[in-house]
């Protein structure tokens, strides 16, 4: 039982620190301009998907759990780059 709290709470450790450094690189990249920081913060998208993964396949968890997780995998994945087409959105309606 503890190893599988502690798998628990290290992969829902990993996913949010995955997860804030896919945006954190997403946003750095497409603010500076450098399509490379964008790509690697693809990468850290995929690690924040597999550590998901790795929460919802745990056995300690109920079904509800699961499929909270499981969207919020999903979610995590689209957030950055909408968030980014709605803050140049707003700036587009400011300037104007």
């Amino acid at each position: 039982m503890a190893e599988t709290l502690y798998k628990l709470m290290l992969y829902g450790f990993l996913m949010v620190l995955f997860a804030g450094t896919y945006a954190i690189l997403y946003a750095m990249g497409r603010f500076s301009g450098l399509p490379i920081l964008v790509k690697i913060s693809y990468f850290f998208a995929i690690f924040q998907f597999l550590a998901g993964l790795g929460m919802v396949f745990s056995p300690y968890l109920d079904i509800l759990w699961r499929a909270i997780i499981l969207f919020s995998i999903f979610a995590y994945l689209f957030i950055p780059p909408v968030m980014w087409k709605v803050v140049v959105e707003m700036h587009r309606r400011h300037e104007d």
